[in-house]
């Protein structure tokens, strides 16, 4: 009988190349969780979750997680993320397990797919072979000029759309105004154009902000209030003056069907903090059955876009230039996923598709 034998998860911090951005939401914008699942007869399976509580998630995989599932067979048993939410979090709460729970859901199904000798979004339901893709190039730590730049270089080498980040570097809204008119200025009227302000407006400022750029046509305005406040999100997409966002760190359903009651009209799960390919596609088919448009966020590009064309047909992607540091690591060197014609194409390899740096990666580790 083939049984797990062996789950290890360790915290990485990589460094930063010289054209990498700055970090613009903590030092630990880039510190992740990286999960590797072993089968006694060898194959293996990778999972990743970031950022948040990582030394405490890691704990809790080697440990309570990897007893529990020490020779359970994850192609028999296909319902162990279940299980283990029913033993260590039957009131469905966040954080750490669910954080945790959502590396382990990956890495199982990198491991499925490895055993059937097919790529992920394959093993997903292979709905379409590419989606469309926004680059988060934005920075905050760029001045109009450079910012202009950045989203119109960008658009020039294919992607549909870039994201903007406002509500940092304490900037006025009058001051973000004027950055992102200067960007749509540069992409011009086609390219699609997202502004997200991760949750650092409070309702007023946010509404300013929406008054002030209501001749832009936005795709979108991402996570624009304090904790994705469900009242003020409700309030902002009352206005009828952009499609409001939210969602991209967000760890319970619950969350994302109070958005929809608020009337957001692009629901963002991200597969590396939601619980897993399964969570994140099970909001994505809520938000098919309510009208709602799905774009995971928050990065990790190499992860959403299987599940994004296996088991979605539709909406776009977001390939995140900060993150280009943890692709290096975990993608065979590639700084990101390669852009072509507007849209972003699932790696061809089995499983993820990934080739880790196994050097570079033990001499990050925490």
């Amino acid at each position: 009988m083939v049984g797990i034998a062996a789950i290890e998860a360790r915290v990485h911090r990589p460094p930063a190349a010289a054209d990498d951005p700055e970090p613009y939401a903590g030092e630990d914008s880039f510190v992740f969780v990286r999960l590797r699942l072993r089968l006694s007869d060898g194959c293996e399976g990778e999972g990743y979750t970031g950022r948040f509580l990582a030394p405490e998630v890691a704990h809790f995989l080697n440990g309570s997680i990897a007893e529990m599932l020490a020779g359970c067979d994850p192609m028999v048993d296909t319902d162990l993320v279940s299980i283990l939410m029913r033993r260590f979090n039957p009131r469905h709460m966040t954080g750490v397990v669910i954080s945790a729970l959502s590396a382990l859901d990956i890495a199982l199904h990198d491991l499925r797919a490895k055993a059937m000798g097919i790529p992920l979004a394959a093993l997903l339901g292979g709905r379409r072979a590419a989606a469309p893709v926004h680059v988060t190039c934005g920075f905050p730590a760029l001045d109009t000029e450079a910012l202009a730049a950045s989203c119109a270089k960008a658009i020039e080498d294919g992607a549909a759309g870039v994201k903007v980040l406002v509500a940092a570097k304490d900037r006025s809204v009058a001051e973000d105004v004027d950055r992102v008119r200067a960007v749509r200025a540069a992409i011009g009227d086609r390219a699609d154009l997202i502004v997200d302000a991760n949750c650092g407006y409070d309702l007023l400022a946010a509404r300013d902000f929406q008054e002030q750029t209501a001749d832009l046509g936005l795709a979108w305005f991402e996570e624009p209030v304090h904790g994705n406040d469900p009242c003020a999100l409700a309030a902002l997409a009352g206005d009828n003056i952009h499609p409001i966002g939210a969602g991209q760190m967000e760890q319970s359903e619950d969350r994302f069907r109070q958005f929809e009651a608020a009337g957001v009209s692009v629901l963002q799960p991200n597969a590396v903090f939601a619980g897993g390919i399964g969570a994140a596609i099970a909001v994505a088919q809520q938000a098919r059955r309510s009208g709602r448009t799905v774009s995971p966020a928050g990065g990790w590009d190499i992860v959403n876009i299987h599940w994004m064309c296996g088991a979605v047909d539709r909406g776009p992607v977001e390939s995140h230039r900060a993150q280009n540091r943890i692709t290096r690591l975990i993608a065979g060197g590639a700084p990101s996923l390669p852009i072509a014609d507007g849209c972003l194409v699932p790696p061809s390899g089995v499983g993820l598709g990934l080739l880790p740096d196994e050097a570079a990666l033990a001499g990050c580790a925490l």
